[in-house]
């Protein structure tokens, strides 16, 4: 006997007429019509060399080759549906989920701080591991679930058309300087931005932001003294000298909160950045993923 030789449907057909011990009633419970039924019944008795179910005073009886095959075709058609039906909700207060999340220390110093303090509440159990995100986007890792999201912005990340992304956040730029320097006005101008002295702060190593390409658009370019991989060592160094540091502006004020420094807005018309969350489309129907993403886009755009 060769199982690509049956209709897997009259499975179905099979089991339920072994529950309700009918056609008629097996016919109601699959939502076809009886002769529908019957003709089933009649190819599963032509394939199987066997009557299955005889007709009796007492309703129809099952042969013994009926009821030695409807156990393990039951077991075979609740894990067909088991493996086939959505995956089980996501339960945060009972999980034990580590996330992995590949980013900048941009998101390290403004999201994660709040992320983990809503963990403690909704989600105890749940874990958050931290990659730097380097200059080339990890799509190996993101295929294989190693990483689970990957969040940057515009600047540091080529995204491929096949990965999901969404923007999360635009924010504006900002200028850091020591609290002690003064200045004209209280707003880095176009002038000062290309006189002045600059850290760099390039998380990623790359040489070149998109203040940079601003400024080109102008025929202007800025002169970067100081290249600087953490927010720490660069807020040090602008605290100290009479350097300026361009930086996301809710890190900007989360640093002058900490440090002698004055976070200034910039023209106008400098480029916002955006803040993107980047998955691979294999994982995007994961309920533990799709909770996380609502979860933190949420407290980026609390409003």
């Amino acid at each position: 006997m060769k199982l690509h030789q049956l209709d897997l449907n009259l499975l179905l057909a099979f089991d339920a007429l072994m529950t309700q011990g009918s056609v008629t009633r097996a016919a109601e419970s699959l939502f076809i019509s009886q002769p529908a039924m019957s003709h089933s019944l009649n190819r599963l008795r032509t394939f199987l060399g066997d009557p299955l179910l005889v007709r009796t005073p007492q309703g129809m009886l099952p042969t013994p080759r009926a009821q030695r095959l409807h156990l393990g075709v039951q077991q075979a058609l609740r894990l067909l549906e088991q493996q086939l039906s959505e995956e089980d909700e996501f339960a945060p207060s009972q999980s034990k989920r580590r996330f992995v999340l590949c980013t900048t220390d941009y998101v390290e110093c403004v999201l994660i701080p709040p992320l983990i303090q809503r963990l403690r509440t909704l989600a105890p159990g749940v874990t958050i591991e931290i990659r730097i995100l380097r200059d080339t986007l990890p799509e190996a890792e993101l295929a294989s679930g190693e990483i689970d999201l990957v969040l940057g912005f515009d600047e540091y990340m080529q995204v491929p058309g096949y990965l999901g992304k969404e923007t999360w956040l635009t924010e504006p730029l900002a200028g850091l300087v020591r609290a002690t320097l003064e200045l004209e006005e209280e707003r880095i101008t176009l002038s000062q931005l290309i006189e002045m002295p600059h850290v760099f702060h390039s998380p990623l190593g790359t040489s070149e932001a998109s203040l940079d390409r601003y400024l080109k658009t102008l025929g202007f370019s800025r002169t970067i003294s100081v290249n600087s991989q953490s927010y720490m060592s660069a807020a040090a160094i602008v605290s100290q000298s009479d350097h300026l540091l361009v930086l996301p502006s809710m890190v900007a004020e989360l640093l002058a909160s900490h440090w002698p420094l004055r976070s200034l807005p910039l023209p106008e018309d400098v480029p916002d950045y955006h803040l993107n969350c980047v998955w691979h489309p294999v994982h995007a129907q994961q309920p533990a993923l799709i909770w996380l993403k609502a979860l933190m886009k949420e407290l980026v755009n609390p409003g």
